[in-house]
């Protein structure tokens, strides 16, 4: 199980756009601006995380064959399946 989106990954980005104020002048846009992006960082800390679980998509597994085909074959369900389908027993093929 993992968090649906990389909190950390959104912090850096906010902060660079962050950074970009610096090139402008100081003002009254400026400065809510700067409100405006301490309120989001805030934000995103004070989320609750969504637990979701990894999706390995058929065409992806390492439980299916014909991968080459139209549709592949499970070899857990025993039966032709859409590449872009999935399941719980689902793993990566590496």
């Amino acid at each position: 199980m993992g968090d649906a989106i990389d909190r950390d990954e959104i912090k850096i980005r906010m902060k660079r756009i962050w950074g970009r104020t610096t090139q402008w002048k100081s003002g009254s846009f400026r400065a809510g601006f700067i409100t405006a992006m301490e309120y989001a960082v805030q934000a995103v800390d004070n989320c609750k995380s969504l637990e979701v679980t990894t999706v390995t998509r058929c065409g992806e597994c390492r439980h299916a064959t014909e991968k080459h085909c139209t549709m592949v074959y499970c070899l857990i369900h025993n039966r032709h399946k859409d590449p872009n389908d999935f399941c719980n027993f689902g793993e990566p093929d590496f």
